[in-house]
This record gives C-alpha cells, sequence and structure tokens, in this order.
C-alpha cells in the first residue's frame, strides 16, 4: 500500500535485559523469560478490563454512573439495544456524537466543485478508518428525558437508574487499525482506554446489524440530532451499509437518507441563521438571538456554543456519551432561544455540515496547498501535516478504499508499507 510512513515505535519488547541481541541471553535475557514477562503483562491488562467490565466501569464510570451515561461493550450491547428499543417509541429524538481516529487522507485533482472535494475526503478517510465511540442521547418530543427510575421493571428506585445516554466503546486495536497518531495520543489523554477497547469493544458489524432493526434508524418520525456531522453520520452508514462509500455523492446522499431520513445539524442551522439574520422561512431572527449570534461571532465549536448558552457539560470532554448528551442540550436551547421554539423541517431536515455549500472553500489544485476540510473540533486535534500510524502487526488487516476514477493524477508518494493490500486511486495521505 503506498503512501504509508512506517510506525517508529517498535511492537513489544525490545533487548534489555544484558547484552547481546533479543532473546539470545541467559536468565532474565533469555527467550523463555522475556515471553514470559511479555505473557504475564497481556494476562494482566485482560484481567483489569474484565474487572473493569464486571463493576460496570471504565476509566471515568464513576462519574458516568451518576450522570446516567451507560458505557456499552461487547459484553453488555444485547442488552442496551433492548432497552433502546423499548424507549425509543416515547423519546425518539437522539442526539449523537462519535470518536474516530482522526484524518490521514485528502484527495488530489480536479473536482466539480467545493462540495465534491470534502466528500472526497470524507470518503477516502471513513473506509480506511473505524469508528472507535459512538454517543447517543435520548429525548421526548419536548427535550424531556427518561426518568432516572420506574415503579416497575429494571430500573426501580432500589435498583441502579435509567441510563439517558448510551457510550457505544468499539473494538479498536492500535495492532491492527490505521489512526492518526497525534488523535488518538489525545483520546487517550482525556481517558479513553484502549486496551479496553481492543479487547472488550463491539464488534462494528454486529452493532451494524443491531441498528438497522432496533427501530432507532429507518424510520422518518425518529429524529437525529447532531453537529457538524458529516463524518459521524458517514461512519454510521458504514456500519449499516458493510460496503466502501460510493464513489459519488449523491448515492452517498439517498443512503443517508434511506438509513436516517430525519436529521438536524445545529452547526448548519445556526451558522444559517448567523449568515442570513433569518430563520424558517425567512422569519427574521428575534433580537435576543441575533444578539447572541453575534457575540459568538466566528467561534464554531460545539463547546463555544454551549458556553454561550450557559449550558454545562456533564462527563468528561471529547468522550462521545458526554458530548452527544451537550449536544441535545445545545439543540433544545437553540430551538427555544434561536428558532422562538418552531424549527421548519423542510428547511434543514437533511442538511448535513460538513456535506453543504456553508463551509469554508477548499483548495482544489492537485499540488501541497491542498487543505482538509474543517472538521468537528472534538473530534480531530490536529490539523497539521504529519505521517498516519499504521498498524504495529503489518500482516493483521487489508484496508479496502476507493479505486480510481478517470479524473485526478493519481496517488500522491510516501513510504511504502510491507504486508498490507487495498488500493487509494487517486487519495494521497496527509
Amino acid at each position: 500500500m503506498g503512501g504509508f510512513a512506517a510506525v517508529n515505535n517498535a511492537n513489544g519488547l525490545v533487548a534489555g535485559f544484558g547484552g547481546g541481541s533479543l532473546g539470545g541471553g541467559t536468565g532474565l535475557a533469555s527467550n523463555a523469560a522475556i515471553s514470559g514477562f511479555a505473557h504475564g503483562a497481556q494476562m494482566q491488562q485482560q484481567q483489569q478490563a474484565r474487572e473493569a467490565i464486571r463493576r460496570g466501569s471504565t476509566t471515568n464510570a464513576k462519574g458516568q454512573q451518576k450522570t446516567r451515561i451507560r458505557d456499552v461493550w461487547q459484553s453488555n450491547l444485547a442488552q442496551e439495544m433492548q432497552n433502546l428499543r423499548e424507549l425509543v417509541e416515547k423519546y425518539p429524538y437522539i442526539s449523537m456524537d462519535t470518536e474516530f481516529p482522526g484524518v490521514i487522507a485528502r484527495p488530489m485533482g480536479s473536482f466539480t466543485s467545493r462540495a465534491d472535494y470534502h466528500y472526497q475526503t470524507l470518503r477516502a478517510n471513513v473506509d480506511l478508518l473505524s469508528v472507535i465511540q459512538l454517543g447517543i442521547t435520548l429525548f421526548g418530543p419536548d427535550g424531556e428525558s427518561p426518568p432516572a427510575h420506574t415503579e416497575n421493571g429494571p430500573y426501580q428506585p432500589n435498583l441502579a437508574p435509567c441510563p439517558h445516554t448510551w457510550q457505544f466503546n468499539f473494538k479498536f486495536s492500535p495492532e491492527s487499525d490505521m489512526y492518526n497518531q497525534e488523535s488518538i495520543d489525545f483520546l487517550m489523554s482525556v481517558g479513553m482506554n484502549m486496551e479496553m477497547h481492543e479487547m472488550q469493544g463491539i464488534d462494528p458489524r454486529e452493532f451494524g446489524a443491531m441498528l438497522i432493526s432496533s427501530g432507532l434508524a429507518m424510520f422518518d418520525d425518529v429524529k437525529w440530532i447532531s453537529f457538524h456531522s458529516g463524518y459521524d453520520f458517514a461512519y454510521l452508514v458504514k456500519l449499516m451499509y458493510c460496503k466502501p462509500l460510493p464513489e459519488d455523492e449523491a448515492e452517498y446522499r439517498k443512503l443517508l437518507s434511506l438509513f436516517f431520513p430525519a436529521i438536524y445539524d445545529i452547526k448548519y442551522m445556526v451558522k444559517s441563521a448567523q449568515r442570513t439574520q433569518t430563520i424558517n422561512g425567512n422569519v427574521p431572527l428575534p433580537q435576543n438571538a441575533a444578539s447572541m449570534l453575534a457575540t459568538l461571532g466566528s467561534k464554531s465549536g460545539l463547546q463555544d456554543l454551549a458556553d454561550e448558552l450557559g449550558i454545562k457539560r456533564v462527563g468528561p470532554a471529547h468522550q462521545a456519551g458526554s458530548d452527544s448528551l451537550l449536544t441535545g442540550k445545545v439543540f433544545w436551547d437553540v430551538k427555544r432561544i434561536v428558532f422562538n421554539g418552531t424549527i421548519e423541517d423542510e428547511k434543514y431536515i437533511g442538511q448535513v455540515w460538513g456535506l453543504n455549500g456553508l463551509v469554508p472553500a477548499a483548495q482544489t489544485s492537485s499540488g501541497d496547498g491542498q487543505t482538509t476540510p474543517n472538521l468537528n473540533g472534538a473530534t480531530i486535534y490536529n490539523q497539521g501535516v504529519t505521517s498516519p500510524s499504521t498498524p504495529q502487526n503489518m500482516n493483521s488487516v487489508s484496508a479496502h478504499t476507493p479505486g480510481p476514477q478517470s479524473q485526478g493524477n493519481g496517488m500522491g508518494t510516501g513510504s511504502m508499507t510491507p504486508g498490507a493490500g487495498g488500493n487509494f486511486g487517486r487519495f494521497a495521505l496527509r
């Protein structure tokens, strides 16, 4: 596979117990001793992860239990999906956020439009990479959350409270999955446990099949709430479609509207109101909304908007559960303050920031001056041009990526990564 830089850090133990090459000595430097150390460390990690799952905890589990954010791993996936099936009919507004391992590729060549460039960048990266977390939060039609306790069923007052937010943790391993190093370092710095994702993470194909039949997707009356969600929904479409994303954006939009017929993107809604100073059917912005958006100015992140609205975050930032909860709270305040309590669905549903014309212009030449589209700041942490990180186990994965197209001028050149298959087509690596 062209274009990947080799991983600098070695995988596993290195020589250090006495002189000579790895495993060439005696005592602590012997093959048996080194193998035993590696096996013991692996067993300890597995035991710690199993114990954390048994206690229903993760790095941030104590706070999540208090805040009704439920961590979902492979072991409790079926039960929590059943809980969601039972709740979604009464609470059909779903706010959503994902965490994924950054951006590693950008398209080269000429493009029919700015939107085409943005979609081709999205397609290249989503096909190559894997989602790490999905957070969803349920709300009723007036913004209400499911009650913490019920008189009957599994959430009686003397039992654990009913969650209103679910944080799905997918199988992910730096050994076999591609990633941007800065993004993974950042996620780990805010508490994401990669060992647990590797050992206890959810099988993405199993989740995709469950999502299709869950009642959460493919229904017009289930509304999905998001913020700058081009990549977020692309990863969900990938989970459900189980194929590379379509080469043509129009075909992708058909899939998106099939799986998620009713999407609100708060960033699109707010930026549209900010730019036109109108809402819904060209109704002038309310005075208090105009003042708030003027104060917001060019700040465009979810946390910026939450701060302006005076909404306090619950749970750790840059984790999908907390971000999805904050997204939902922001939506209901935006609906109330900016849109006077009424959102005209014909104008806003299906408009996804990152796939529409309001995004900043992108360079469309084939040189190094191209820029990657502005993405959700809660997900992409480094816009500098860096070499992507590749699987440490070079024989463990084959990446399937978009094939060549008639336009464009081929791949960017770079060091070859041995043992991996796939085809980048006209996509170059960042």
